[in-house]
């Protein structure tokens, strides 16, 4: 059963989630700024090896630490969306030539991935809407979902950015609620934990399903 702790970072308080394994192989999902110290000293207590990076979409606020996180943790390697490759040096797409005080543009080595991909043990759902190309990542065997901003509680992402489809973020939101099992634990990118089960009421309730 994997372990999960939160953390917030940049100026929007993202929530960032490190994963780790029973033999301290660990994922981190999202880092939204470059406060990292609190992240750095709890992989070191717990002799936890980061080796994933792994991306539920581009926008500023979930990738500003990026670079910072994988400069003290060379045997990472990053995931993103395949049609979110072009956020890590567009920084009209990324949103941080406004949002952050310096524009993030990342040009190291990283790896794409799409619907059906195993990353470790989670599962790649393709999820766009708040961006093209958002992605989740389910793990089964511990009844945990990363949504990103794809799925908050009694809520969802906003579809009026660049790159983002509200018909299609609908869609994605009714594809997570019946594929996944209904006590899957949420863990989104802005609000607290909920459950598939409770986001299918809610999306029952404002008639998006």
């Amino acid at each position: 059963m994997l372990k999960v702790k939160v953390f917030q970072f940049g100026q929007m308080m993202t929530n960032s989630y490190l994963v780790w394994s029973d033999d301290k192989i660990g994922y981190l999902f999202d880092v939204g700024g470059k406060n990292i110290n609190k992240l750095e000293t709890f992989i070191k207590e717990n002799n936890i090896t980061l080796k994933y990076m792994i991306l539920t979409h581009g926008h500023g606020d979930h990738i500003d630490g990026v670079k910072e996180v994988l400069a003290n943790h060379r045997e990472a390697e990053l995931y993103i969306g395949k049609e979110e490759e072009e956020f890590l040096t567009n920084t009209n797409y990324n949103l941080t030539s406004y949002m952050l005080a310096q524009p993030f543009i990342y040009t190291g080595n990283y790896h794409t991935v799409k619907e059906g991909d195993m990353i470790g043990e989670f599962r790649v759902i393709d999820t766009p809407g708040h961006t093209k190309g958002s992605k989740c990542f389910y793990s089964e065997e511990s009844n945990i979902l990363i949504s990103g901003d794809t799925m908050f509680h009694n809520s969802f992402g906003r579809y009026d950015l660049p790159t983002a489809n509200g018909d299609e973020l609908f869609l994605s939101l009714k594809k997570l609620v019946e594929m996944l099992p209904p006590e899957t634990i949420v863990l989104s990118g802005h609000t607290n934990s909920t459950t598939i089960k409770n986001e299918k009421i809610f999306l029952k309730r404002i008639g998006i399903i």
